[in-house]
């Protein structure tokens, strides 16, 4: 095909999208139902991340240095620390800090006194240790464990394990249930194509009648598929956010009572939201128009291969 032929079979698809106006909307509010699916599922997945993140950060690592260690020694245990691969952030607590926490925490006033008649407090200076990888927990404790006057190391293993577990888990669950439903979008949008060229089998037949080859009759299909493709992602991410604003409006109170429990702004996804709506919508739209109108070509033993290889 020529650049005028090709030029008027994108009119035709433009066309076609207004003049069968009753199977485009049907086209495409199918395909906005499977793109918002995807989209919830996509924003629950980045909740559960941002979820996982934040206990991430509550697990720590506490190592306490041996006592009346000179500030000099101390800081160069701050700096092997630092140098760790895998250590994110490091942050130092002096032993009066520690002390004054610890007291905080006691509920027992004669303990209290007890380590108040004290000349030099028992609770020695410490380094929070806030790990970048999670999976690295046990070589990144190891590191620390080999350090030089170190008193003891407070850690959580099991619950280092147990997050690495999750997220492992919900990471394949979110991605094969989206891969899951874009396989379904495009079987849906494939036979809502095929609906769609059975009411205009007139159409192709006379087409076919006068000589035009199977690439002259799918490019203005192919065409309009994307363009609904397109208008889908849209409207599927205005319906996403009002989904989820929704969703969110009605467990605020739930919501309120864990600070833990932040959920993610919309804001944050939009635009990559967006973008992967419009892309799956113009490939799904597409993709299954080619599809769908090959094997409807075939079924009518309409085979042109040669003049389409021309």
């Amino acid at each position: 095909m020529n650049a005028g032929s090709l030029r008027y079979l994108t009119k035709e698809g433009f066309r076609n999208v207004w003049v069968n106006r009753l199977m485009s909307i049907a086209s495409v509010c199918v395909l906005m139902s499977c793109l918002v699916i995807i989209g919830i599922a996509f924003l629950s997945f980045a909740n559960v991340q941002a979820l996982l993140n934040k206990v991430d950060d509550e697990n720590v690592i506490m190592v306490f240095v041996d006592n009346d260690l000179p500030l000099e020694d101390v800081k160069l245990i701050g700096e092997s620390i630092k140098a760790i691969d895998n250590v994110g952030k490091c942050q130092y607590h002096s032993s009066e800090e520690n002390s004054e926490d610890f007291y905080k925490s006691m509920d027992n006033q004669l303990l209290i006194d007890y380590f108040n008649e004290q000349e030099t407090s028992t609770i020695p200076a410490s380094f929070e240790i806030h790990l970048k990888d999670m999976s690295q927990f046990d070589v990144t404790l190891a590191k620390i464990n080999n350090l030089n006057n170190i008193q003891y190391v407070r850690e959580s293993r099991q619950l280092a394990t147990f997050l690495v577990s999750l997220r492992s888990s919900v990471t394949y669950i979110s991605v094969g249930a989206i891969a899951l439903l874009l396989l379904i979008s495009l079987f849906i949008i494939s036979n809502t194509v095929r609906i769609t060229m059975h009411s205009r089998r007139l159409e192709i037949g006379i087409m076919k009648n006068v000589g035009a080859t199977n690439a002259f009759i799918r490019w203005p299909f192919l065409i309009e598929g994307m363009i609904l493709g397109a208008i889908s992602g849209v409207l599927a991410l205005g319906a996403v956010y009002g989904i989820y604003e929704l969703i969110l409006k009605s467990l605020q109170t739930a919501l309120s009572t864990f600070d833990i429990l932040t959920p993610v702004p919309f804001i944050t996804y939009c635009w990559w939201l967006l973008l992967g709506f419009e892309a799956v919508g113009i490939i799904t739209g597409g993709f299954g128009s080619l599809i769908s109108m090959k094997k409807y070509l075939k079924e009518k033993n309409y085979d042109d291969t040669a003049e389409d290889n021309e």
